[in-house]
Parts: structure tokens; sequence; C-alpha cells
């Protein structure tokens, strides 16, 4: 099929592989981005538009009421200036790029009816579900979608548990408190070296974060490196993340992007560098309080569908906009101007890991750990991201006087200060946003980590795995281990209850016993929550401030280290003995024998929540601590929140011989025929075929289009 188009320098071919993954050929830069632009409208235009109303504050005009609260903080944060100026400060070829992305998406809502082949409108069906159509894409707009997706990443989460843990308890109590786990964190480099600092709260990521390793050709059965891993994130109706490859004379890249922003910034390979990412955890946002006066107020009128309009309070001071209750949030993304996305266009011409490296001096947000391999043999590791120098340490613990300058920005940690290392004595690198440093010597970057058992089921692994055999098979067995650590500690302690009898702490879908141990972690959490006093983390209004921040779900880590260290200050008098009785006396109560796979099932929800648009439900295993993590939230149930949203395994011998699968489809139009079709594949831990070279890729077509210069 071949549709004109007005925008094109010359011919884009795009084909469509088995899974409805689009594979486009261009004969410039700008038509490469062009062609992203286009294929992401026709795979996933309501996401698009969505993300974007969200992050202009206007998603009530699509859901509804459910749309206010988070239609409210965007309001707020006012993101629609920051990204115009952020877009006149980028580089010309920065700006080349978002512009001909935007001119692809423009161009589909021009021509989609024809390039669909159906008589009516191509619309996905969300659209005529709300009476409302998409309005067109400008450049900007890739900026806030970016900073939606990322905002919910930053330290405030962190600062808001603690916060929230010193009011309840006092801070002295909450330090102590938040302290604990000292000797059980691994660092990212040296890989797997002990670090036996203080690690503050292990508060981040209870979705469990990502995981992302590299192995030298020395341990490999092809000789050339192997880059794998997978991000974690709340499981969505569509995917965050959508596969696509897209070519052009100056580079040909295959990757992971995410709908709204060109380019591949997280997951990817072009002929000669695979790179990937996980979150670092870094301290790029600070929360000030501010006095209640009147200075800088304004009123904001949010649209409601079905429903009255709702006006809002909105403030700036200067440390930044005041999201709520006198709060104001600094974050690295918006303090000043960002040029972050000038590394996009340059990071996919990368000719080796030395190469990929530099294009990251320009990267603001967010903070990652982004490893790399090249075709030459060599593996490396880099902190790519910006994160402020502070004067004082308590801005690293929770919110500070706005008033007191002492508490100010004093510049950012150097690009060269930043954690790099390269061809490691051990052939391998990791990260699963663990401890960044071993040693202490480095700059500050972060107080906060995930808990620890990812890393060290990682390396304990790839360790195991013969020297010169691994292989993609080998890596997606990784991606599916459900091994829990903690599962194996406690399990110990509660040898004598019957349903965890001989069990060996994995968290297969089927295991009844992995279920009984997860209800018993629940009731554990929950009854800590009560003797402790913080029952009011539930309500408590910060602990719903940023959208996805649930600060009780961190009580299981809270509750694991004080029974490890026998600590029994949180129980309320009581002893760790009665209270293990007592949870596993409301643990028998509320499991009625299910397998795990059934209480943990996934439940991905359409955000209009019309019959028809959401999935179906599929068992699932693992959890939090496993490395094919998949957590829930103690107070909502055992239903898999948060999970795999993308899993990848780059072969540098043999780009065909790449995996990679995403929860449910390409497609994120409801009905169509790739919108579940990996679902299967996802669930059970297998790998799809990611086809790169042109013999591959013609192999696999299912359709093809031609676009034509109009």
């Amino acid at each position: 099929m071949e549709l004109r188009v007005t925008g094109l320098d010359g011919p884009v071919e795009v084909v469509r592989d088995r899974l409805g993954v689009p594979h486009c050929r261009a004969v410039s830069e700008h038509d490469a981005f062009f062609a992203q632009g286009f294929v992401h409208a026709a795979d996933r235009l309501w996401q698009l538009d969505y993300d974007r109303r969200r992050g202009l504050g206007r998603s009530a005009e699509y859901v509804g009421s459910a749309g206010v609260p988070g239609d409210t903080l965007y309001r707020r944060l006012d993101l629609a200036p920051g990204a115009r100026r952020d877009l006149a400060a980028l580089s010309a070829a920065a700006r080349n790029m978002l512009t001909a992305y935007a001119a692809g998406v423009n161009a589909w809502l021009a021509t989609g009816e024809r390039a669909s082949g159906q008589p009516s409108s191509p619309l996905p069906p969300e659209f005529a579900a709300v009476g409302l159509a998409p309005e067109p894409w400008e450049p900007w707009h890739s900026l806030v979608v970016y900073r939606v997706r990322h905002l919910t990443m930053g330290s405030a989460a962190a600062k808001l548990w603690r916060a929230v843990v010193a009011e309840a308890l006092g801070p002295a109590v909450a330090r102590q408190m938040v302290t604990r786990g000292a000797g059980a964190q691994i660092a990212i480099v040296p890989p797997g070296k002990p670090y036996d600092g203080p690690v503050p709260s292990w508060v981040g990521l209870d979705d469990g974060g990502s995981n992302n390793w590299a192995l030298a050709g020395g341990r490999t059965a092809s000789g050339l490196p192997l880059l794998a891993g997978d991000p974690h994130r709340p499981l969505e109706m569509p995917n965050v993340y959508i596969q696509g490859h897209v070519a052009c004379p100056e580079w040909d890249v295959l990757g992971l992007s995410i709908p709204g922003v060109p380019g591949f910034p997280h997951f990817g390979h072009n002929d000669r560098v695979a790179w990937c990412i996980t979150h670092a955890m870094a301290d790029d946002q600070d929360l000030y309080r501010v006095t209640p006066d009147g200075q800088g107020r304004r009123t904001a009128t949010i649209g409601v569908r079905g429903a009255e309009p709702v006006r809002i309070g909105v403030r700036d001071c200067a440390r930044g906009p005041v999201v709520a209750d006198e709060l104001a949030l600094a974050w690295v993304a918006t303090a000043e101007p960002n040029t972050g996305f000038d590394a996009l266009p340059a990071m996919l011409r990368a000719r080796s890991v030395d190469g990929l490296f530099d294009t990251m001096r320009s990267w603001v947000e967010p903070a990652n750990n982004l490893l790399a391999a090249d075709t030459n043999g060599s593996i490396g590791y880099l902190t790519r991201g910006r994160v402020p120098i502070r004067s004082r340490p308590e801005a690293a613990w929770g919110p500070v006087p706005a008033a007191d300058p002492a508490y100010g920005w004093r510049g950012f940690v150097a690009f060269a200060d930043m954690p790099r290392l390269q061809d490691p004595d051990g052939g391998f690198l990791f990260s699963a946003n663990n401890r960044i440093l071993a040693a202490d010597d480095g700059p500050y970057l972060s107080l906060d980590t995930a808990a620890p058992w990812r890393a060290r089921r990682i390396v304990d692994t790839i360790g195991g795995l013969a020297e010169e055999a691994a292989t993609v098979d080998d890596m997606a067995a990784l991606h599916r281990d459900v091994v829990s650590l903690p599962a194996r500690r406690l399990t110990r302690l509660l040898s004598d209850w019957r349903p965890l009898a001989g069990w060996d702490g994995q968290l297969t879908a089927d295991s009844t016993a992995a279920a009984a141990y997860s209800v018993l972690r629940r009731e554990l959490a929950l009854l800590l929550l009560e003797r402790a006093g913080l029952a009011a983390f539930v309500t408590h209004p910060w602990n719903r401030l940023l959208p996805g921040v649930r600060a009780e779900s961190v009580v299981w880590r809270v509750a694991g280290d004080h029974l490890e260290a026998g600590d029994e200050s949180l129980l309320g008098g009581w002893s760790w003995h009665r209270a293990l009785t007592e949870a596993v006396r409301r643990a028998e109560r509320a499991w009625a024998g299910e397998p795990w796979g059934e209480l943990h099932a996934t439940r991905q929800r359409h955000p209009l929540g019309r019959a028809g648009f959401d999935p179906p439900s599929v068992p699932y295993g693992g959890d939090m601590d496993t490395v094919q993590a998949s957590s829930y939230l103690p107070v909502e149930g055992l239903h898999t929140a948060s999970g795999s949203v993308a899993r990848y395994a780059f072969d540098l011998a043999d780009w065909d011989r790449s995996g990679w699968v995403v929860p449910l489809g390409a497609s994120g139009a409801p009905g169509t025929a790739h919108v579940i079709d990996q679902q299967e594949a996802w669930r059970t831990g297998r790998l799809l075929a990611a086809p790169y070279s042109d013999r591959a890729v013609q192999a696999a077509a299912q359709e093809r289009l031609t676009l034509l210069p109009g």
C-alpha cells in the first residue's frame, strides 16, 4: 500500500512484522523521526493524547472527576512554559528531531483514514467514547509527556515518607527506624562489592524497580557481549513502552521508546552499540516548606467531563511550584533550562561505548544507571543525569524551610565526577536500583536505594553461569527468576507452619506456599502499621500527593529489617513471637488456599474504565523482591500493580538472535490484532524475535506501507 503525506524528503518504507512492530526505513534523518511520529500515532494515538493532557492538567476532560487530583498537581506544576523554554534552549539537531516527530504525528491525524484502509474514522475508539478529538501535536508536547512519565521517579517520594514517619513517631525514632539495613547492600561499582555504610530507608520503588546486566565476551557463547534487563513500572493499558525500529543513512536503531517521545532514550541498539538503563534513585528533587501568604497566588479552572468545572488555587515561589499544603517542589527537570534531549539524536549515531557515554553530557533527568556494550567487545557503566550539590544535608532527608538560603543548590555534580566503569575484571556489570558506589568517597548522589535482594540474586546467578557459555536463553531465564531471598529467611523462622513446610522460596504462579507467604507478609505489614501507630500513612495527604506514591507499601521493608535484627521497638510492647503468631492467625483467616498466581493476577485498567477497553487478567508470579519483580500494595490487595513493562536481551554477535517482549502488545487500540498478542509470552517469561537485519525484517514481514512525499 502507498500513501502520500506532506512533509517528507523522500519515500519511507514501513514493514510490520508478526507482532505488528513497525520497521521504518527512511532516506533522511528528518524522515526517520517523521516516520516514528507517524507510527506512534498509528499505534498509540490515544496514549499520546492522554499523556499530553495529563501533563497539561486536562485529563479530567476525558476521564471525569477521577482525573481532578492529578490535574490539580500538574496545573500547579505548570509544565507548559518550561517545556517551551526548553525547546528554545535545545540544539538545532534536537529541535529538528522534535519538529519532524510532531509533523509525523500530525500527518497521521491528517491521513489516518486512508492509511487505515477503513471507510470509517481511524481514530481509536476512546475518542468516540469521550466525544472529543485529538488536537494537533506541537514539538514541545514531547517534553511534557516525558516529564509526566518521570515526575514520580524523583526523590520527593522518599522525603515525604520520612516526613510522615517523623510526624507519627518523632524525629529521633524516625531517623533510627530508617537507617537500618547497613550491611545488606551490594554495589554497582565495583560490581557486587559489599557496601557497609548506612542505607536510610529502602523506600524507593516498591514496584520492584528495574534490572539490567551486561556480560563480556569471555562469559558468552558467542565471544561478544550480551546486554539484557527489564524495567518495572505500573502495569497500564496501554503499556508505557512501545517497540520500534527506525533507520536512515545516519543510523539504524531498534529499541523501545515512549509514545509521544522521539528517539530511543532508554533501551535500544544500532549496528555497533546497545544500551539500557535502570533508575539510579538519585536525589534530584527537594521539598520546601513555604509560608501561607498570598504572594504569587492565582486560580485555574479544570474542565471535568460530566461534571461542573473545578477551580483550584495555584501558587509559585522562588524555590519552585507549590504543590500542596504550603509545600514547594524543586526538580532538576524544571528548575532551569533543560537540554537533556540534546542527547537523543546524538546517541543514535554512537559507534562505541565511549562514544555513547560522551553523548550523555547534556542528560538531565531522570538520573539513570546506563549500561552499554559494543561490537568491539567493550561493556560499560555510567551514572547519567543531573544531581544537585547541596550545602546542608537536611534537604536530603525531608522538607526544609524555603526562606533559608542555606538550603539552596550550589550547582550540580560534574559529568566527569559521575561514577563510570568499563570492562571490569569480573566480566560483568549490573544494576538493580541498588547502591551505586561501594565506597563513600565519591559525590553525594542519594540516600535511598531499593532493597538489595534482586541485586544479590542477579549477581549470584551470573556468577553461577558457566564461563564462555551464556546465551540469550540464559538471559531470559534470569528475567523470569522468582526466587525470593527474604521469603527463604522468613520460612526458616516459620518452618513449623504447614503451608510453608519444605518450600524453596520460589514465588511461582502455581505455588500455594508462595500464596501463603505473601498473605502472611501482607498481614504482618498491616499489623506493624497498627502496632507502631503508623496507620495514618494510609490517609495522610502527603502519602497521595504524588501519583503512584504509596508510603505504606514500604512498611514490609521496615518489618523485615526489624524482624531480622530482633528489634521490637515498633511493636507497641509486643514481641516478634506474638506478632508472628497473630499474623499467621490473620493469614489463615484471609487465605482460602488459592495459588499465588490467582491472588497475584494482573489487573491492567484503561483510564476510561469502560467495558471492553480493559485487557483480560492473567495469573502471574514473583513479587517485589524477585528478579521477575511484580509488586502489590498491602492495603489494596495482592494483585500485580507493577511489573515488567518490557524485557530485552541484545546479542552483539548477531543482532537477529536478540529477543524482547512487552506486556499486552504493540498496539494500544482495544480490539485490534496486536493489542494483547504478546501477553502470554510476557506472562511465561519468553522472549520473542526482534528482527534487525533487512533479511530478517523482510522474512518476518506481514504488512507493508510506503509513505511518499505528497
